[in-house]
């Protein structure tokens, strides 16, 4: 739907956790490579709210509606 409105930008907004799951992954290779420590504790960053007590409900219902608000203001945008 964003490819055919011409909007692929939007894409980003609507699928904004995978995109910072991604993030997440790049960011702590080039930090590991560059200075030997960690941002993470480990990654993807669902991984790293786990290892941190967020259980996995939990994790999963913050993320959804992380999306659900994304894909809301996304709609507004067209």
């Amino acid at each position: 739907m964003a490819l055919y409105l011409k909007m692929p930008l939007i894409l980003i907004l609507v699928a904004i956790i995978p995109v910072f799951e991604t993030i997440s992954v790049i960011l702590q290779v080039l930090y590991f490579k560059k200075t030997g420590n960690r941002i993470f504790k480990m990654t993807p960053v669902h991984h790293h709210f786990e290892l941190s007590g967020w259980k996995e409900g939990k994790i999963v219902s913050v993320f959804s509606i992380i999306t659900l608000i994304c894909c809301i203001f996304a709609i507004f945008l067209v």
